[in-house]
């Protein structure tokens, strides 16, 4: 059988490596609020959207990324020292093509490659105990599964997504739209939920002949007439404790929230056991992405730091923290100081007391004469992806037996002058609040003032 043969321009385009990106995925949406949002368009998103590109350093000398048309040196290597690009349009009305800097997203990747963290299941962090909150790895053979997985009828097996939507999450018009395919769909519903009803009375004769030790072999098939699955959709409807769980089977729907307690006197449709693989997710939804995201695919953190010089650690090498934003005096989310790790936003889960011993400077307050901003050394516990494809890492502040090998000493603390003891000695210079000396006086002009004030 001769083989089809593909025109120049096809084979072009089918080895090409620029058609073989992957579409933009959509924006995330700003979540719904009454309040006036202030919005950079120039800030990180919060996971990419476009595929980012590089190009070897051979190419990369005469602007060669394989595009269209060649890239300005000024705007790529000569602006970065590590020039990696996403594309918006490959060629515009202008005859451009129009590009920016992928490295916020690339070089966020690599420092988090570097802290050798494993991707961890999301769970209920206590800032108010001390004890590491357990690792579950989403890489599991009973929790790895969606709802075209095999393993998912296996017993105790979870699932970290479903066929059918959130519906805690669904708006009135989603929530409508939902109702409307279900619907047309009401045959295939009801033939779902007769092979449903034919289960359950096999598994009632079945377990009736065990009782009475009769031949389990020797049953005979179930066959369930019109009248009696008629009585059984009446006695569903007629009983809201029993027609939740089934709803739930037959749609293949994650788990809601759990009901409140002022509301569990109250009728409803009860939901069966969550199937999610995590408790937080029937709380904020189902994930968006794969927990693990393709951050990690290590499936524990059970790894033997080696020092050269002092042997096996118990720790990891501790990792500078920048803090973003001291803690406040007030409860709430204001009360946690923020704190950047390796690119990432984390709330220092250390600083819940007002009154802390050995705390790092510029935790209580806002600290404006470091350069840069005031630093300290972390420990990373954990790193999960939430709902919504963000990445939430928490830490530890570096204890002293980690940061012994590596020869890491805490900053000193800046030496603060008490103005009142000042101005009652001899020295007439008052210091300045924020430590740094003043610009002192030439002697001249000094000099010249003096002999303006004697002459008056």
């Amino acid at each position: 059988m001769a083989t089809a043969r593909l025109s120049p321009t096809a084979n072009l385009l089918r080895n090409s490596r620029l058609f073989a990106l992957p579409q933009a995925l959509t924006p995330p949406p700003t979540p719904p609020t009454s309040k006036f949002v202030f919005e950079s368009e120039t800030a990180t998103l919060p996971h990419p959207i476009r595929a980012s590109i590089a190009t070897p350093a051979s190419s990369l000398s005469r602007g060669d990324w394989g595009l269209k048309r060649p890239l300005p040196a000024k705007s790529t290597h000569e602006k970065s020292s590590r020039p990696v690009v996403r594309i918006k349009a490959l060629d515009t009305f202008e005859h451009i093509t129009d590009f920016e800097s992928a490295a916020d997203h690339t070089v966020t990747l690599e420092k988090f490659q570097e802290l050798n963290m494993p991707m961890s299941l999301p769970g209920q962090i206590h800032y108010a105990t001390a004890s590491t909150p357990r690792h579950e790895s989403p890489f599991e053979s009973h929790i790895d599964n969606t709802h075209t997985s095999e393993g998912r009828n296996e017993p105790g097996a979870k699932q970290f997504r479903q066929s059918g939507p959130w519906l805690a999450g669904q708006t009135e018009a989603e929530f409508q739209a939902y109702l409307k395919s279900i619907r047309k769909n009401k045959p295939e519903i009801l033939q779902k939920l007769r092979g449903y009803f034919v289960a359950k009375r096999e598994a009632e004769q079945r377990k009736q002949a065990q009782d009475n030790g009769a031949d389990l072999e020797a049953l005979e098939p179930v066959e369930v007439t019109d009248e009696e699955f008629q009585a059984y959709l009446k006695a569903l409807r007629n009983d809201q404790a029993s027609l939740g769980p089934v709803i739930f089977e037959l749609l293949d729907l994650p788990s809601p929230p759990t009901v409140p307690t002022e509301r569990i006197g109250k009728r409803g449709y009860p939901s069966p056991g969550s199937k999610l693989s995590s408790g937080e997710y029937a709380v904020s939804g189902p994930p968006k992405t794969h927990p693990s995201a393709g951050l990690s695919y290590s499936r524990s953190h059970a790894l033997i730091y080696n020092h050269p010089k002092y042997g096996p650690q118990a720790y990891q090498r501790p990792v500078e923290a920048r803090i973003l934003r001291p803690k406040g005096r007030f409860k709430g989310k204001n009360s946690k100081a923020i704190a950047g790790v390796a690119g990432f936003a984390v709330e220092d889960i250390n600083a819940m007391t007002f009154h802390e011993q050995g705390a790092p400077y510029g935790l209580k307050t806002l600290d404006t004469t470091t350069p840069g901003g005031s630093k300290y050394w972390v420990t990373p516990i954990r790193a999960t992806i939430d709902s919504a494809g963000k990445v939430g890492l928490f830490s530890y502040r570096a204890s002293t037996t980690a940061k012994a090998p590596y020869g890491i000493e805490s900053p000193n603390m800046p030496v603060y002058y008490n103005i009142t003891d000042k101005a009652r000695g001899r020295q007439r210079v008052v210091p300045r609040l924020d430590g740094q000396p003043g610009p002192q006086a030439p002697r001249e002009e000094v000099a010249r003032n003096l002999m303006k004030s004697l002459s008056s």
